[in-house]
């Protein structure tokens, strides 16, 4: 696998004690189908499923509480990630350009005006599925939802 640089995502926490912080990213993290272990008493290892836009596939690196006096953080560095294209995704998007380029040529070729109601549904149909199917997940919106629920345990127990 190639060499990347570690990627850094830190997050500003509520006042909560760090074990608690790591058991909030274990909950989480099983909610989100990710897989992870303790790593020492203020960190873990995690290994997040994401998805950008026609892109999927996985993150892993350790997530570290550091405290100081007047805030903590939660660390995730991402040392290890893969992602993959989803094919049909990609396949789709194929079909769409075709059906644009007919749709776009057509008026100059009298020969192609009877494929561009094809096109043009073609189009429409295909940026329509793929709109619909878009997703960004990844350690940006997990550790939102992390920060979120210690925020809204830390307000509940005070």
């Amino acid at each position: 696998m190639p060499e990347h640089p570690i990627i850094e995502h830190r997050f500003d926490l509520p006042e909560v004690d760090p074990r608690t912080a790591l058991r909030v990213v274990g909950e989480a993290a099983e909610a989100w189908g990710a897989t992870w272990k303790t790593r020492g008493e203020q960190g873990l290892w995690l290994r997040l499923p994401v998805m950008a836009g026609v892109r999927y596939g996985w993150v892993a690196g350790g997530v570290d509480v550091e405290t100081a006096e007047d805030k903590s953080q939660m660390v995730y560095r991402v040392d290890e990630s893969e992602y993959r294209l989803d094919k049909a995704t990609v396949f789709t998007l194929v079909l769409a350009a075709l059906g644009a380029i007919v749709s776009m040529i057509g008026p100059f070729f009298p020969s192609l005006i009877r494929l561009m109601p094809i096109g043009i549904m073609l189009t429409v149909a295909a940026w329509l599925f793929i709109v619909g199917r878009l997703r960004n997940s990844g350690p940006e919106e997990f550790f939102e939802d992390v920060v979120d629920e210690l925020a809204e345990d830390a307000d509940n127990e005070g």
